[in-house]
């Protein structure tokens, strides 16, 4: 497949929103849904395991699972880094630079996206809640706001951007085509999301804290990586939106 041309300023956004990879990811697509897997291991199992032999209770509370989804966010991000670190050659495809949007504005664009998100699925829903991954904001005082922004704002940007924008998203499309890898890769990690985060939704509404609200983060980050071609300014960009997550989920539980 051919790579983008040199001056990307002659063609529209649409262009190179559906130009193909320039090149096929130096890891298979058995490879790439071993990583999703992992994730989803990390965060369904590994993690509440942990987090139960640490606190010796029987039963995870609310707290204690954002706890647990915390700890399986920093072990795929362990993960996938050692994974990629096999070769040189797999590293640099994980597209860890700056690529064709400067970070700042990387930043802002991600700040736009969370603040379009939280209003559009909050006003569906008609009511204003916090994202399901921190239901238990409240249970444990400043204990609970600080493991919240930590995953909110750091450990799960990484954690999604490595596994799905970095690792699955262009296996996807150079097997599948720009736009149907793009979806598939939208609906993997909403599916993710909705099996790992499902003890919250009794008290959400399923179809859009379920289904719109991870469906549309993901398509989002997936469109910033195809037109930054920088896995780098999508995760400044998704520490933008977690952080307008945290800050809304902060200004809900204190009003």
């Amino acid at each position: 497949m051919n790579g983008f041309p040199k001056d990307r300023r002659e063609i529209s956004l649409w262009k190179k929103l559906s130009w193909p990879e320039a090149s096929e990811p130096p890891w298979t697509l058995l490879s790439a849904a071993l990583t999703v897997f992992a994730l989803f291991v990390c965060l369904a199992i590994i993690g509440p395991a942990f987090a139960l032999a640490a606190t010796g209770a029987s039963a995870l509370t609310p707290f204690e699972l954002m706890a647990s989804w915390a700890a399986g966010m920093a072990l795929s991000i362990v993960f996938v880094l050692v994974s990629r670190r096999v070769s040189e050659v797999s590293w640099r495809a994980l597209r860890l630079n700056h690529g064709d949007l400067a970070l700042p504005l990387a930043l802002i664009i991600g700040v736009a996206i969370g603040l379009a998100i939280d209003l559009f699925i909050n006003l569906a829903d008609g009511r204003f809640l916090p994202p399901p991954q921190v239901w238990g904001l409240q249970s444990r005082g400043a204990l609970s706001l600080l493991s919240a922004a930590l995953l909110l704002v750091i450990l799960q940007p990484i954690a999604d951007t490595l596994v799905f924008q970095a690792v699955l998203l262009p296996r996807l499309r150079w097997r599948l085509g720009p736009w149907p890898g793009l979806l598939a890769t939208a609906a993997l990690y909403t599916l993710l999301h909705h099996l790992v985060f499902f003890q919250a939704y009794n008290f959400y509404h399923i179809g859009w804290h379920g289904f719109a609200w991870p469906m549309l983060l993901s398509s989002s980050f997936c469109l910033v990586k195809v037109y930054s071609r920088s896995s780098l300014a999508t995760l400044v960009a998704r520490i933008g939106a977690g952080l307008v997550f945290f800050l809304t989920a902060l200004a809900l539980v204190s009003g």
